[in-house]
């Protein structure tokens, strides 16, 4: 058997079922039933992680009135070792999906981790003490198994890494800190190092060391994400700074405001670094006239602005290379879902209560109009204050329903018995064709087209197949047209297929052709004016544009 890679530290599942018997009311929403789990696992590489979940059994009402429980979780966490030697924590938000992940230097955080988890476990037991007991020890035993989990998790994790050792060039109490800002400097002893953890050993300079040595932390993020450029605060004062060619001949340039200051900043945080060196390259009063333009549609204080967490995920899609500068990087943020913010709690409801109204009245016009056009019906025309009666306004709103269900049904009928008169009328065409096809199949099959030549009805899809890889054409592929029209060949007594026929009964022949679709003079040259002569003395005619008609001409019909 192949060997367990995981375990249970700890299981604890309590539930009240007394809880179901109650009424709707009570059932509707009610948690019955708790769950704390905590799983060691072994990953491929050979490192622990240690899996805390919190689950809760909620119970629902269906709309039949039958109640209906689940369980959902309510806390997902875990912690494990990286390959860096550090210990990380990551808790999963359960209504997003989003994970938050924060190293670990204390051995404190372990302990408030377990017991924050076991503390909402013991207040809803101490809550609902007839919960019975369904895995685990006995609520009295509860604070004991956690001490021990807690043991389990510390052996299995190993030694939690020492802040001071592992970043020398902090001082504690940075620790709490996103992870992001301060992993550069793990082992660390120098800027230098942190440089080139940063931009990598190749672009690593030595005026990079000292600029990440003055720099602050968080200027340091914005600083790394332009690889050694410019933070992007730098690139706003210098579009804001930057004396340009229409500021000599006098024409000023409109200032930055704050609102496209920030706006700017929002959009180029999200930009990838090859878009940021394009924007760089271009003239100044260019850029900062353009990412003006973007910005003012994204920093409004009110109105609509753009989903800009979208952004990386639309220059990914269309692909780095084809945004070119600021101008396309301006489109794609105009082409952004907007997004709605309301400041004003009181202004919302306001103008939720406005729209309301202004659809019940809407409502009541409607109504007014189509009671004007119920034949043999006498209705009440309504007025706002009694459209405002709840049991008129339903009464109201049903006539209406009633009428468009009427309605519905005879246009249902109508374009029912159209299609069916469509219908018959096809059917009747294509018996039509069928009856004229087989005449003509009868009057042309086996009869002499010219000395040495004869015509030939195809009968069957087989038939029509074995003429196409003969000719190589694709009249095999018209077996869906059979005895609707006539395909005939022009056959010579060894059974050789010189020229395929198509005969309709709306234009005659339309096709007379030879191998590869060749003109039938190039596949029979006299013979074929003598295969024309012969379909005329039939009576067959010919259509205006027949494909392979080339240098034939049609004899006139005496009368």
């Amino acid at each position: 058997m192949p060997e367990r890679t995981e375990h249970a530290l700890l299981y604890i599942k309590y539930v009240d079922d007394a809880l179901a018997e109650q009424g709707v009311a009570a059932v509707e929403g009610a948690i019955s039933g708790i769950s704390l789990r905590i799983l060691a696992r072994a990953l491929p590489d050979g490192r622990m992680s240690v899996g805390a979940s919190l689950y809760q059994r909620v119970h629902r009402m269906r709309a039949s009135g039958k109640a209906f429980h689940y369980w959902t979780s309510e806390e997902l966490t875990s912690m494990a070792r990286t390959k860096k030697d550090l210990v990380v924590l990551r808790e999963i938000d359960r209504r997003t999906g989003k994970s938050i992940t924060r190293h670990v230097f204390s051995a404190t955080v372990v302990e408030s981790w377990i017991h924050g988890l076991s503390v909402t476990l013991q207040r809803w037991m101490r809550s609902n003490p007839q919960a019975r007991r369904l895995e685990g020890p006995e609520p009295e035993g509860v604070d004991n198994a956690v001490d021990q989990a807690i043991a389990a998790i510390r052996q299995h994790i190993g030694e939690l890494p020492n802040w001071n050792s592992r970043f020398p060039l902090f001082k504690d109490g940075w620790w709490d800190r996103p992870a992001s800002a301060y992993l550069p400097y793990l082992d660390a002893h120098d800027h230098a190092q942190v440089a080139k953890n940063l931009f990598g050993v190749r672009a690593y300079r030595r005026p990079l060391a000292r600029e990440v040595e003055r720099l602050d932390i968080s200027t340091l993020n914005w600083f790394a994400m332009f690889r050694g450029l410019v933070p992007v605060d730098w690139l706003i004062d210098a579009m804001r700074t930057t004396k340009t060619a229409g500021d000599r001949d006098l024409i000023r340039q409109p200032s930055l405001t704050s609102l496209q200051q920030r706006g700017i900043r929002s959009i180029l945080r999200r930009t990838p670094q090859p878009v940021l060196r394009r924007i760089l390259k271009e003239p100044v009063h260019h850029a900062r006239r353009t990412l003006a333009d973007a910005a003012d549609c994204t920093a409004h204080r009110l109105a609509v602005t753009r989903d800009l967490d979208l952004l990386p995920e639309i220059i990914a899609a269309r692909g780095q290379r084809r945004v070119r500068g600021s101008r396309d990087l301006e489109h794609l943020v105009r082409d952004l879902p907007a997004i709605e913010r309301w400041y004003n709690a009181r202004g919302r409801t306001a103008q939720r209560v406005m729209q309301e109204e202004t659809y019940a009245f809407r409502e009541m016009e409607h109504y007014n109009r189509e009671i004007r056009l119920l034949p043999g019906v006498t209705a009440q025309v309504a007025d706002w204050d009694l459209w405002k009666d709840e049991a008129f306004r339903v009464q109201a709103l049903g006539l209406i329903e009633d009428r468009r269900r009427e309605l519905m049904a005879a246009r249902d009928r109508e374009r029912y018995e159209r299609e069916e008169a469509r219908r018959l009328e096809r059917i009747a065409k294509q018996a039509q064709r069928h009856q004229w096809a087989l005449q003509t199949a009868a009057l042309l099959d086996g009869r002499e087209a010219a000395p040495g030549l004869n015509f030939v009805v195809a009968r069957d899809a087989e038939t029509l197949s074995r003429w196409g890889a003969m000719l190589n054409n694709c009249i095999g592929g018209y077996a869906g047209e059979l005895e609707l029209d006539v395909f005939t060949a022009v056959c010579e007594a060894n059974g050789r297929v010189r020229l395929n026929l198509q005969i309709t009964q709306s234009h005659g022949v339309e096709q007379i052709l030879g191998k590869n679709n060749r003109d039938a003079v190039r596949e029979l040259g006299e013979a074929a004016q003598q295969v024309v002569d012969g379909l005329v003395a039939m009576e067959v005619s010919f259509h205006s544009d027949a494909l392979g008609m080339g240098g034939l001409r049609l004899p006139q019909r005496t009368h």
